[in-house]
């Protein structure tokens, strides 16, 4: 009788810690779903900034941009860009990965990378709660070429740009850094080490950004015969002001969602959620500040809303391995 009471109380004990693994798993899936929601409405607080920067006249062009954005690099990171940045075991050269770009399935052939998932266990949860909240990382580094090269692109030429960037571009970098790549701290503790992606995301669209505005010039009328620029004021200061705020409340997805995981990272989380806070702050306030007292002598919104993105954008590498005290700096 006992020896059948031990049984029924281990295999008791064995359910319960099952259903408990069970539920943990399922709250880091909830978690990483949300943290992607608020990641992929980031998307309309770059077509409001971006809106309210540009002229009146091409308000439409630019957010048709962005929604294209969205729907093309969805099915792109669908379709591959998801298998080159992240198939293959992280930090190995065995199984076919080669430290440049995923190309080993799931199963340790090398079958190349893996299309719409299909390497992967179709019952996992967390597999897809990853790719969702990857690829909103993926439109983000996607969309801020946008502004940069607004009011003098085509829609067919941008467009081609996104497949690029969303297939082959972005994923790589991740594959190289996140990955476990060349470059990553996983090979052997020395490399580059990005929490939540200022260079992994932010700077792979801001050089693209860089580049895409040096081919295609100013616009016209942006300088006059001398060489001067000419102000052109955004048509529309709510809109500025809205897509700030907005991308702020995404960033809070972004840094904190990072952790990869809400079970034992809530520490991590909420001090992601702080320095976060902190950065963007001092930011915004440094920045029109700095412009009242030494450039423009006036208050100027449109500074502060570029001092709190590049708050934000600055504290995004660290933001998990940072204190208050130095989120405070960093911003």
């Amino acid at each position: 009788m006992a020896t059948v009471e031990q049984r029924l109380s281990a295999l008791e004990h064995a359910t319960n810690q099952r259903h408990l693994q069970t539920d943990a798993g399922d709250t880091d899936v909830f978690f990483m779903m949300i943290c992607g929601v608020l990641v992929f409405f980031m998307q309309a607080g770059f077509a409001l900034l971006e809106a309210g920067s540009v002229r009146a006249k091409n308000t439409k062009n630019i957010l048709m941009k962005n929604l294209l954005d969205a729907c093309i690099g969805a099915l792109i990171w669908g379709a591959w860009g998801y298998g080159l940045a992240y198939d293959g075991p992280s930090g190995t050269t065995s199984k076919g990965y080669n430290g440049f770009m995923g190309t080993a399935a799931d199963d340790g052939t090398n079958k190349g990378p893996s299309f719409f998932l299909n390497a992967y266990n179709q019952d996992d949860g967390y597999a897809y709660s990853q790719w969702w909240f990857q690829f909103c990382f993926c439109a983000a580094a996607a969309t801020i070429v946008s502004g940069a090269m607004a009011e003098r692109t085509s829609l067919v030429g941008y467009l081609i740009y996104t497949i690029v960037i969303s297939g082959w571009i972005y994923p790589i970098v991740v594959a190289w850094s996140w990955n476990g790549g060349w470059a990553s701290t996983m090979q052997d503790g020395h490399g580059l080490k990005d929490f939540a992606g200022s260079g992994i995301v932010h700077m792979t669209g801001g050089v693209a950004a860089l580049c895409g505005a040096a081919i295609v010039g100013p616009r016209k009328g942006r300088f006059d015969e001398a060489k001067k620029p000419i102000a052109m004021p955004a048509h529309n200061t709510t809109f500025q002001v809205l897509g700030t705020m907005i991308l702020w409340v995404g960033w809070y997805g972004f840094n904190p969602g990072s952790c990869l995981a809400i079970i034992g990272y809530g520490a991590g989380v909420a001090r992601s959620i702080v320095t976060t806070t902190l950065a963007a702050a001092t930011g915004g306030i440094t920045v029109v500040l700095s412009d009242k007292l030494f450039i423009s002598h006036t208050w100027d919104v449109g500074m502060l809303c570029n001092g709190i993105l590049a708050g934000l954008v600055s504290i995004t590498a660290g933001a998990g391995d940072t204190y208050p005290w130095q989120a405070v700096i960093i911003g």
